[in-house]
């Protein structure tokens, strides 16, 4: 197995990294890595349901969809991401979440942690949750990657996510939501995460056998920042793709007292309808503005804007609307 070492921090980048080797190289690759600060969602899920619209409106983090499944992750400071990238002609190894976790199990182990696999693809401590798995299948080869949970903020990472609703209506995937911890206060002598980081390598290259280093060259670094752009940094993507739903809630503002209900199809609102607002012209004028757009609180903000600044309501009301049009 080779070893890609790579020191970018650039989500986005990783992301698409990871997807260009799985449809495009023929060797089978290991990588430690880490991203700036970031909220990864699975394929099949909608970034609404998992994180807190607010922080969507303002862009304080990047949401970016993954091609495999599972649930929503913090990446950030603290936390060390694994993936495997592998060649399998058989269905019975292309997806294998115990294959690939052992090692790190092994290393946990060897250092003291009684750590083992719960669920389909958990890592645990004593009942709690150190890493989530996920993988995809692209023709014979596939990839799995995980979290790995050292020093990360646990708080921040709530601080993101949303509670769970029930006002949108969708088939997409929930998290399952699950008590963590972190590695670093269970290993020996406060280690540290590059310290731990070599360890892990070391680990896993003996236990699949070390081909050496891969190197990216600058023709599959372009192609890399080209997926990044036209795929992973796109709000069709990360928010469109989400499998159709409803919303259906009450809204209340200072301005606003309204039933809405709104229907989401690839990422546009499809329909719209606010009802027991006393301001009927108003309510018309936000079913034909919100109608056709893309469902998206800095679109629906944009769009919003000019109607609601020229009924002087404020921008601190205006902002409290568009949260909850999510």
């Amino acid at each position: 197995m080779f070893f890609l070492d790579k020191a970018s921090r650039d989500p986005w980048f990783n992301i698409a990294l990871e997807e260009h080797l799985l449809r495009n190289a023929e060797a089978d690759i290991f990588m430690l890595w880490e991203n700036s600060p970031s909220l990864i969602v699975g394929k099949h899920q909608n970034p609404f349901l998992e994180i807190k619209p607010e922080y969507l409106l303002t862009d304080t983090i990047p949401v970016i969809r993954r091609i495999s499944g599972g649930g929503t992750v913090f990446h950030g400071s603290g936390n060390l991401n694994f993936t495997f990238i592998t060649n399998s002609k058989t269905d019975e190894y292309k997806i294998n979440f115990k294959k690939f976790t052992q090692p790190i199990l092994d290393l946990l182990n060897k250092m003291g942690v009684a750590a083992e696999m719960t669920g389909k693809s958990n890592l645990t401590v004593d009942g709690l949750k150190f890493s989530g798995n996920a993988a995809h299948v692209f023709k014979n080869r596939s990839i799995h990657h995980g979290t790995l949970l050292f020093d990360a903020d646990l708080a921040l990472i709530k601080h993101y996510l949303r509670p769970t609703t029930d006002h949108i209506n969708s088939r997409a995937v929930a998290s399952i939501r699950a008590q963590v911890t972190n590695l670093k206060p269970l290993l020996p002598e406060n280690m540290a995460l590059n310290t731990f980081q070599k360890k892990l390598k070391q680990t896993v290259l003996a236990f699949f056998g070390n081909e050496g280093t891969y190197q990216l060259t600058e023709i599959e670094i372009n192609k890399i920042k080209d997926l990044s752009n036209s795929k992973y940094k796109t709000n069709t993507w990360n928010f469109g793709y989400s499998p159709d739903y409803s919303l259906s809630r009450s809204i209340e503002t200072a301005a606003f007292d309204a039933d809405l209900k709104l229907q989401v199809n690839k990422g546009v609102i499809s329909s719209v309808k606010l009802s027991g607002l006393k301001q009927k012209k108003l309510a018309w004028e936000i079913e034909c503005i919100l109608a056709g757009k893309f469902h998206h609180p800095k679109d629906l903000q944009q769009a919003l804007e000019p109607l609601l600044s020229a009924k002087n309501i404020s921008k601190t009301e205006q902002q409290k609307l568009i949260i909850q049009l999510f």
